[in-house]
């Protein structure tokens, strides 16, 4: 038996690759791309780019060797990098893709420098079980997820999975004895519940309410301001070529000319100490604090910056208009529409600074509309391009299609597959002003991308995608900051705290709502049924892209969610209501005489569940009761479709009679709206007697029914 030579200096030179070895050997390549400046083995810094189809990820392009110390373990790094990209094994698992090349090296590197301080030196023969167990002990007491602790444990496995491809040897036996890491140590990736937050529908209803509101009412100012923008900037680089030899006749026929509006000279919305004159105080004390936007009243006028400032007579000029016309935020021309809530102004007048703000604020809130209304993932939805939109008829012939062109990445390969996302009017709306907002800018990167940077302050690589989740929470504080006080913010606090946003959280949100309160309206008009027909209505967007089948999961775990919302309620005192109420009562009692907890404490969350399991797969949530169903005794189904029913028809619902009908508090304000609409009905003395009558009885019906849920009887 031959033992596996120690991995040291001297053995820093590969047995198994030569230098010259193209390191994307086995990859699929992006077009025009020349294979003979490919990065090769014994480069220190290899490019992965030229694999990595999805740009619009922040992804490592480069797996840079050269932070590796020794030698020896840089060759060690690079054949195990190289084996696992490019080295198919009979165990089917699947390859390195590129992208994920730096982050596997950064894993290797924190198990060797672990190894390392253990044993005393880089040797892998000595690794044994304890090593490794003391590895993952390490790991788990860390503030991480037992997901990422599972990523930080798989160099284990690959070192020996790979180990006849390292000059080394690897790891001699097979680690936990093969049993995959989130068996073995309980901590890995392997989950049935989804793990990202769900955003509170207080949240994302407000969110997406003032996300609209942009799209649909401020979309049109800053677009037009953009544009007076673009002519003064293109008219002043005509005429900075120009001397001017009577500029105090120029300024002074503009000062004139905004006499005459009616309006003020301009100042910078925020102080600014670049491109301005602070303003020094007036008799009447109007200037106090404000910086004039002399950049804007030079272009304005036609002269140049400098001109301005090196003569007091024009300065003194400025500074007697401010004086005697006041002064106006922002300055430029275009009009502010009123906001729809208000009637007033939705904000002052722009200037250059506040509209490049505003610019990018509306673009998030076209990705914010575009990613909860559709359920992309954000790879998929930066990945889109310009004219990505698509109406068609449907199968009827008559129904009007909306869909949005795509590539869809997970479980699709390197390159991806093209899918379409069936939509609604909104989304197509917010697609629209970001083809706009980046036109500009798609025409000066050369590219069709929709997502772009839009000014000088991000960057404008075409190949580098936004960084939403960044400008997603900066929106929210501008929104609070503008449009909120302390005791009420735009956005609503998500307990105590404010809530930070994330792009995962939009589309696992929308499958939950979707799943779970499908007659739920968010933003005031849209309502998630509106939503999921136009997803589910059985093309791609529903199916490669794998949102149905998150719905589904989603529409499971909600119903664990809800029954042990009943379990709660009822412990608490809360009883439910309805004809169902008395059977689901009783076995909710029985399972909480079998968990027996302690009074004033909340049962086992994860033994709940298991016991609760078999209520949760009939329940069926509804807009006015929710359905435990039975099809044996439910009164939706006619005779003939009562054996192979799978779900009740909640259309044809008889909450009060039907046996499997159960209501909660939750679906008190339909039911009280029901009955305030009957009694304002019952004020008009024109309705016949019978009419009378039926209202009178259908309203006494209707209280009955809600009576147990107010805490009273009828």
């Amino acid at each position: 038996m031959t033992t596996a030579p120690r991995l040291n200096d001297e053995l820093a030179v590969s047995r198994i690759r030569a230098d010259d070895d193209i390191v994307l050997a086995s990859m699929p390549l992006r077009e025009g791309i020349d294979r003979a400046a490919l990065s090769r083995f014994g480069d220190d810094a290899w490019d992965v780019a030229p694999a990595i189809f999805n740009m619009t990820r922040k992804a490592f392009q480069t797996v840079d060797f050269s932070v590796i110390p020794y030698a020896n373990e840089r060759l060690l790094g690079k054949e195990y990098v190289y084996a696992w990209m490019n080295e198919r094994l009979a165990d089917g698992e699947p390859r390195l893709r590129p992208v994920s090349g730096h982050n596997a090296l950064a894993t290797l590197r924190g198990f060797l420098d672990f190894a390392r301080s253990r044993i005393g030196r880089l040797d892998l023969a000595a690794v044994d079980q304890d090593l490794i167990d003391a590895y993952a002990a390490y790991h788990r007491s860390r503030p991480i997820t037992p997901g990422r602790v599972g990523v930080c444990l798989r160099p284990i496995v690959q070192l020996h999975r790979l180990a006849p491809y390292l000059t080394c040897g690897g790891i001699t036996f097979a680690p936990w004895r093969g049993r995959p890491v989130y068996r073995a140590t309980g901590q890995g990736t392997r989950s049935s519940e989804n793990r990202t937050a769900r955003i509170p529908e207080a949240v994302i209803g407000s969110m997406l309410r003032w996300s609209l509101k942009y799209i649909e009412h401020f979309a049109e100012d800053i677009l037009a301001a953009r544009a007076e923008e673009d002519v003064l900037n293109a008219r002043f680089a005509a005429r900075s070529r120009r001397r001017h030899t009577r500029p105090a006749i120029m300024l002074e026929s503009w000062i004139e000319k905004r006499r005459r509006e009616g309006r003020g000279i301009p100042v910078w919305e925020k102080p600014l100490s670049i491109g301005g004159v602070t303003g020094r105080l007036s008799r009447d004390g109007k200037f106090d604090g404000n910086v004039i936007n002399l950049k804007f009243v030079t272009m304005q006028c036609g002269l140049h910056l400098t001109t301005v400032f090196k003569d007091p007579a024009l300065l003194s000029m400025i500074h007697g208009a401010a004086d005697g016309l006041g002064f106006e935020v922002g300055g430029m021309d275009t009009p502010i529409s009123p906001d729809p809530d208000t009637g007033k102004p939705w904000r002052e007048r722009f200037d250059a600074i506040s509209l490049a703000r505003e610019e990018r604020h509306l673009q998030t809130a076209a990705y914010i509309v575009c990613s909860y209304l559709t359920g992309m993932r954000d790879g998929e939805l930066q990945s889109l391009q310009a004219g990505c939109l698509k109406r068609s008829l449907g199968r009827d012939g008559q129904t009007e299609r909306l869909a949005i062109e795509g590539v869809t990445w997970k479980d699709r390969g390197a390159r991806g597959e093209q899918v379409d996302w069936i939509t609604i009017e909104p989304a197509v709306q917010a697609i629209r002003v970001a083809e706009r907002l980046s036109e500009r800018v798609r025409r000066n990167a050369g590219t069709e991308r929709l997502w772009l940077a839009l000014d000088d302050r991000e960057t404008n690589n075409a190949e580098t995608p936004i960084l939403i989740a960044k400008r997603i929470n900066r929106f929210r504080e501008h929104l609070d900051e503008r449009y909120g006080a302390d005791d009420s913010p735009a956005i609503p606090r998500a307990g105590e705290d404010v809530w930070r946003f994330n792009t995962r959280q939009f589309r696992r949100t929308l499958a939950w709502y979707i799943a779970n309160r499908p007659f739920g309206v968010v933003a005031g008009k849209i309502q998630y049924k509106h939503a999921s027909v136009a997803m589910f209505d059985g093309y791609a967007g529903s199916s490669a892209s794998g949102f149905r089948q998150e719905v589904e999961q989603e529409l499971a775990l909600g119903q664990l969610d809800d029954i042990i919302d009943y379990f709660e309620n009822q412990r608490r005192g809360r009883r439910p209501g309805g004809p169902a109420s008395r059977r689901i009562g009783a076995e909710l009692e029985r399972v909480g005489r079998e968990l027996d907890p302690l009074p004033g404490q909340l049962a086992d969350r994860k033994r709940l569940k298991a016991m609760l399991a078999h209520l949760a797969r009939t329940l069926h949530v509804g807009y006015l009761n929710d359905c435990f169903f039975d099809p044996s005794t439910a009164l939706c189904l006619r005779e003939a479709e009562k054996p192979s029913a799978s779900a009740p028809v909640l259309s044809r619902c008889a909450p009060d009679r039907c046996p499997n009908a159960c209501l909660v508090e939750r679906h008190l304000p339909p039911w009280e709206a029901s009955i305030a609409q009957a009694e304002n009905l019952l004020a008009d003395k024109r309705l016949s007697p019978l009419q009378r009558e039926a209202l009178r009885s259908d309203n006494e019906r209707k209280r009955r029914l809600i009576a147990p849920l107010k805490g009273s009887t009828l």
